[in-house]
């Protein structure tokens, strides 16, 4: 299980990410209602704890707005004890549960696991695949009947390949789903590590090549021992007429097309999810650097900027693109020379350019700026898009 815990508290944070990681589930942080939205629209989380009292949005409305847009991931308040009409506006507006503070560790995995039973989020508590059974209510793992010592890792690496038993993942896509934000990605090395760990105490428990390895595509668990699959499973009662050749080969290269179709499906969540955890990096990486960067495609005329870019500029970044008297009107009228000389001109003539300059905000605030970029060609030779940076060094300047 997969848990966002927002908390402003860092001494609760830090503790209720360390008992709960002890507990088995991946844990993903945040301090503010802001950042657990983009976090929520990042991920796929099968829980949220969630304090009231956040600043940007705070819990209440984060719930709100989950449960407007349809939503359904378990959510979990956390209140001020003295505050009961917290509780009962955040169980009227979606919330499944609500603990008060200060959190009893004990009583909050009960109630994680009570919301496991009602099987809003997981229909079946425990996962099987040949003689392998793991147990997502009390975490236990189990072998032809005999309880296996595994590590956390090791659990939700197990877990992971039980909820999609006909996917294969490569060792990047295992790194993604397992490995928290906050966490170094793993290396190929070790997760194989892990995997012969796990073969390891499979063959010990008399289960000999459960998890298959396809190299240069990554693992999965053995379809072999599938014996519910529709691979060895008559396609119609053995007390009905037989299927004409015909009509077998139909039916099972309409099976064999639907398996692919669902795991094409499933290897596209994979991607987007990706895509959207680098997004989120660059993001949260530009914002911490006070960096912007852009994008100016000659072929089109169209302008990309970074969400940190408009912050930079105090601009809104939802709104349209800019026309080029309206970008060169947020430089500083004395900078307007510089900014023709050193950055427009050398890019028109397809040179790197750069120039420190003195912007003004939408609010009136002057910052400056370091801005830099350079020509981007394609394979003939022919400039085709600008690209560069915006990099705010008003507090440097000011040192």
């Amino acid at each position: 299980m997969r848990i966002l815990l927002v908390e402003t508290d860092q001494q609760l944070l830090t503790q209720l990410q360390t008992a709960l990681t002890g507990q088995n589930f991946l844990v993903d942080v945040a301090d503010d209602g802001e950042i657990a939205w983009e976090l929520l629209h990042s991920f796929a989380y099968d829980l949220l704890l969630l304090e009231v009292s956040l600043p940007k949005i705070d819990g209440i409305n984060l719930c709100r707005r989950l449960r407007a847009v349809g939503n359904l991931i378990l959510i979990i308040l956390i209140t001020d004890s003295a505050n009961l009409s917290e509780r009962i506006q955040g169980l009227n507006i979606g919330a499944d549960e609500a603990l008060t503070k200060p959190i009893n560790e004990p009583e909050l995995f009960a109630r994680i696991q009570a919301l496991g039973r009602r099987g809003l989020r997981r229909a079946k508590p425990v996962l099987s695949w040949g003689p392998l059974q793991l147990d997502q209510i009390s975490r236990q793992v189990t072998c032809q009947k005999q309880i296996l010592k595994i590590s956390r890792k090791e659990y939700q690496l197990l877990e992971l390949l039980l909820n999609h038993p006909r996917q294969m993942f490569t060792s990047n896509e295992i790194a993604d789903r397992l490995w928290t934000i906050d966490e170094e990605l793993p290396t190929n090395a070790t997760i194989k590590s892990h995997i012969c760990s796990i073969r390891r105490k499979l063959e010990q428990a008399g289960a000999d090549n459960l998890i298959e390895t396809r190299y240069g595509h990554g693992y999965r668990l053995n379809p072999l021992f599938d014996m519910g699959s529709v691979v060895f499973k008559s396609p119609i009662p053995t007390s009905e007429p037989l299927m004409d050749s015909i009509t077998a080969n139909i039916w099972y290269e309409l099976m064999a097309a639907n398996v692919r179709l669902h795991q094409e499906i499933e290897t596209r969540k994979q991607i987007e999810e990706q895509l959207r955890r680098s997004e989120l990096l660059l993001r949260n990486a530009q914002r911490a650097a006070r960096i912007g960067s852009w994008e100016y495609d000659l072929r089109t005329k169209e302008t990309y900027w970074t969400e940190e870019l408009y912050h930079i500029h105090g601009l809104d970044p939802n709104r349209l693109e800019f026309i080029r008297d309206e970008i060169k009107a947020l430089i500083h009228p004395d900078d307007r020379e510089i900014y023709e000389t050193e950055v427009r001109n050398p890019a028109s003539q397809g040179k790197p350019f750069e120039a420190n300059l003195r912007i003004i905000r939408q609010d009136g605030e002057i910052r400056y700026i370091n801005a830099r970029g350079g020509p981007i060609f394609d394979e003939s030779g022919q400039l085709i898009k600008l690209t560069g940076t915006t990099f705010d060094v008003t507090d440097f300047k000011y040192r």
